[in-house]
């Protein structure tokens, strides 16, 4: 079978820890990120975060979206010590680097996550929790059909109008000028906000790419949209569940080389898609199987792993592994659904219990 791989043996019994009272099923409890510690382990924070409880006090909280290397996010937080920054980026080196300058600058204000904008802002955020977000030079995304990518949409200004204080600002920095139309149209869609011209912060244009747009003779756009409405609607939070999904099976493993090579499966499931891509027997224990899933939602896009393993009972276990400290969102328990819907098809199994 192509599509199953043989990986090394487990230490311990394959069912000895779905056997074990909790058990791999119990949910990782939540964990505040710690004062002092500029790396925000957002994944494993209760959400909303008490951004309180990670800088160690109350101060007015700012948001900037792609720090880049993080020289703009410092000087702000070097010129307003008694206020407090929270910097998001999904570039791993971004990061790093924007952290390494953090120590250089013994910069105490201000806190990192690596994590897209549209998701920070939902689960993050208290409502009315922030003074001002600042999008400094996102993708553009310039062709027509990769509109719905473009961060600064319709949905985005809605969400931060119920994170936003009253009068709180996003502000945009951009060096292309349809984007910066397109934002514009957005916002006045939205109808809770006011566009001003204002001269931008020197220090904007100051950042790594604005210095190379510069250089490129490029020109460069500044814009500041101030909440005048802030909305009364405040999309709820994710809450941990108590246990990770799951369901229960009877049947047997067949051996894996008598399973069809082309068993990639796709699912739709609460408005996303669930790719199933491969299956793997783990060597030693014939009755545990890794299965490695893509769920792809339009905020977010998560690689998981699903376990398939006999227990002591006889009965098999399909369940979410805790591995990458997965976001339980509705369309990440359609990840064991579309494994358990593989089996059945694929392996001959029957559905006896769901749980996700």
């Amino acid at each position: 079978m192509a599509d199953v791989a043989r990986l090394p043996a487990s230490g311990a019994p394959a069912d000895a820890a779905a056997d074990a009272p909790g058990g791999d099923l119990a949910t990782p409890p939540r964990v505040a990120p710690e004062p002092g510690r500029a790396w925000v382990a957002w994944r494993r924070a209760p959400f909303p975060v008490d951004w309180s409880k990670a800088f160690g006090r109350s101060a007015p909280l700012h948001l900037e979206v792609g720090f880049g290397d993080g020289r703009f996010t410092v000087r702000r937080a070097l010129e307003a010590p008694h206020e407090d920054y929270v910097g998001l980026e999904v570039s791993t080196v971004s990061v790093q680097r924007a952290l390494a300058r953090i120590r250089r600058e013994r910069v105490g204000n201000v806190r990192v996550a690596k994590v897209g904008a549209a998701v920070a802002l939902r689960q993050l955020f208290a409502p009315h929790g922030l003074q001002s977000i600042t999008v400094n030079f996102p993708d553009p995304w310039p062709k027509e059909r990769h509109e719905r990518h473009r961060l600064l949409r319709r949905p985005f200004f809605a969400m931060a109008a119920s994170r936003l204080v009253a009068g709180g600002e996003i502000r945009l920095a951009t060096d292309h000028p349809e984007y910066l139309a397109f934002a514009r149209d957005e916002a006045r869609a939205d109808g809770r906000y006011e566009l001003l011209e204002r001269v931008p912060p020197t220090a904007v244009f100051e950042t790594k790419y604005a210095l190379k747009w510069r250089e490129q003779g490029k020109p460069l756009h500044y814009q500041v949209f101030r909440l005048e409405r802030p909305s009364d609607t405040h999309p709820a939070h994710l809450e941990a569940p108590a246990t990770m999904p799951h369901a229960f099976l009877t049947g047997t493993f067949p051996d894996p080389d008598q399973l069809p090579s082309d068993a990639k499966r796709v699912e739709a499931y609460a408005d996303a898609h669930v790719i199933v891509h491969e299956g793997a027997q783990v060597l030693g224990g014939r009755d545990r199987w890794l299965f490695r899933v893509t769920v792809d939602e339009t905020e977010l896009t998560q690689q998981l792993l699903v376990v398939a393993q006999r227990r002591e009972s006889g009965e098999v276990i399909v369940r979410l592994e805790r591995f990458g400290d997965p976001l339980i969102t509705p369309a990440v328990r359609g990840a064991v659904h579309a494994v358990v819907e593989w089996l059945v098809e694929h392996a001959g199994f029957a559905v006896r219990e769901r749980n996700y």
